[in-house]
């Protein structure tokens, strides 16, 4: 399985916080950088638009009309020119001339470039010199209109193949009419104002790498010790808390393993949090250690009661072997460690035996020792030669002494004269068994039940008689059997009972009690058992005195 690659909180944040501090950087940078282009580009249009308007307030109208007229160059045409050229020499522009827009184009009238002869005067021969005429290309001709009519046009920033990326600024000269006697235009290099900038971006980048450095090294310090390596602490005393303190965690000696940390912040309080958290984690074992030793006693001494309990009752089967005149079989199965139901069988002479199976309300041990109180009353009682009716009387009335838990019992009890197959028995409120006459089915022995044992006092408990032939089985059982409940909360119910009796009537009594409690297995299937399930089966072999019939 190819495991996950992890990294740690610390390179997350160093990560996170380098990005971001680029980023922000980056934006910086790239927002400082657009504001100064702005800027740089806005003020050196308002410097080429100052120094023309400059100019253009020197220069007469009419005297552009004569010069454009004549072309000829006189003394203020040459003192113009010079001033025209101090002007470029003192500013920071690349051209500065006047022009006169007509056709497609302009035609020239004064040039700073204009070449000097060996005498000091201008001469007409040069590029630009007086009279000489330029097509408008580009922004220049978008706004030739303007031009000719002589209104104001934005500085125009484009490339030229002859002078390079320029930025031109122009005002008109007009005539006292209005009308248009030339322009004025300077021009300035886009160069200067992209070096400008870009010396500007150079320096802001420079600046703000050596800040972005600066802050994220003291930031990253500043992290790693107020947050990263608190927590780093955090996580070898948590990790090495289990590990370090076995022994003493084991032995209850265990000991708070989380350091002092003082950042005066929530990395404090998470400290705080992990320190009370080892504290109750500390009682928190040392409260289990108790309860588990205290449950391993509990259990323990359950295990003996359960034991005590499964000697009370007759579990060695043939429980008379040198008895050929019956055979009994009995089971019990507790819900818990020990259960509240009962069931016993003993000769009360050598022709008479005793049959008891009963249910004490509730479970486990109060049950358990309920059970065993009135199991050994019933048997006194019956070993005392007591009719079942008196036994039932007497132990009820002893019962009911000191009854403050308000338990009860629901008891049948039966004796059988072994020699003649009389059977005389009473019923506590407990199910009735199932009878099976010899060669016929299971069918319910119905007779008016008595109330409960430990119930009521004063009760008196009516007897009930019949004869068994030899072949005949009594079944008796507790109501674990018929309410023992499904996943789905269905019960097994007394038909099921019946039913599953009835598939091979003709079975040992062991066996038939196995076959029962298959039966409720499988039906139960997944789901716990909520009672305690006894069964007792007693068949009548043969008279005592030797016949069958």
């Amino acid at each position: 399985m190819k495991q996950k690659v992890k990294f740690s909180l610390g390179k997350k944040l160093t990560a996170m916080i380098v990005f971001l501090s680029v980023a922000l950087s980056l934006v910086a940078i790239l927002v400082s950088y657009r504001i100064f282009s702005s800027t740089m580009t806005r003020y050196y249009k308002e410097l080429g638009t100052n120094l023309v308007r400059t100019l253009a307030s020197q220069l007469d109208a009419d005297e552009l009309d004569y010069y454009y007229e004549t072309g000829e160059m006189d003394e203020n045409y040459y003192k113009t020119q010079q001033f025209i050229q101090d002007l470029v020499a003192s500013n920071n522009v690349e051209y500065l001339y006047v022009v006169r827009p007509n056709g497609v184009g302009v035609t020239f009238l004064f040039d700073s470039d204009m070449e000097v002869g060996e005498g000091g005067e201008y001469y007409d021969g040069g590029y630009c010199a007086l009279g000489t005429y330029v097509d408008l290309v580009g922004g220049f001709a978008e706004n030739l209109d303007k031009l000719l009519a002589g209104e104001d046009v934005e500085p125009i920033i484009q490339p030229d193949a002859g002078f390079g990326w320029l930025m031109t600024a122009m005002v008109p000269v007009l005539h006292e009419d209005g009308t248009m006697a030339g322009y004025v235009m300077a021009d300035i290099s886009m160069y200067d104002v992209m070096h400008t900038s870009q010396t500007f971006l150079i320096t802001l980048v420079v600046l703000l790498v050596a800040l972005t450095v600066a802050f994220i090294v003291l930031f990253l310090t500043i992290l790693r010790r107020k947050v990263i390596q608190p927590i780093d602490q955090l996580t070898q005393a948590t990790g090495a808390f289990i590990q370090n303190n076995e022994d003493e965690l084991a032995a209850g000696t265990a000991t708070v393993n989380v350091p002092e940390i003082r950042t005066g912040d929530e990395v404090e309080e998470l400290a705080n949090s992990f320190r009370k958290m080892e504290e109750d984690m500390i009682s928190y074992i040392r409260s289990f250690m108790k309860i588990t030793a205290e449950k391993e006693r509990i259990g323990a001494e359950l295990n003996v009661a359960t034991q005590i309990q499964a000697d009370m009752l007759p579990r060695i089967f043939p429980a008379f072997p040198e008895r050929q005149e019956f055979d009994i079989y009995a089971t019990m199965n507790p819900a818990k460690e020990v259960g509240g139901d009962f069931y016993d069988f003993f000769l009360v002479d050598d022709d008479h035996l005793a049959v008891v199976i009963a249910d004490v309300s509730g479970k486990g041990v109060p049950a358990a020792l309920f059970m065993v109180i009135a199991k050994t009353l019933i048997k006194n009682h019956a070993q005392n030669k007591e009719a079942p009716g008196e036994v039932f009387t007497n132990t009820n009335e002893q019962l009911c002494e000191g009854n403050d838990a308000g338990l009860f019992v629901t008891a049948w009890m039966g004796v059988l004269q072994i020699s003649t197959g009389h059977f005389v028995y009473v019923n506590a409120g407990h199910n009735p068994p199932l009878l099976r006459r010899a060669g016929g089915s299971f069918e319910w022995l119905k007779s008016r039940p008595g109330f409960v044992l430990a119930g009521m006092e004063g009760v008196r408990y009516r007897e009930n008689e019949m004869e068994l032939a030899p072949g005949d089985v009594l079944y008796l059982y507790t109501d674990g059997v018929t309410e023992a409940t499904d996943a789905h909360q269905q019960l097994f119910g007394e038909e099921r009972l019946q039913t599953a009796l009835n598939e091979q009537p003709m079975l040992p009594v062991g066996q038939m009690l196995s076959k029962i409690k298959g039966c409720i297995d499988s039906f139960v299937g997944e789901a716990e058992q909520f009672d305690d399930i006894t069964m007792l089966g007693l068949e009548y072999l043969k008279r005592g005195d030797g016949t069958d019939g």
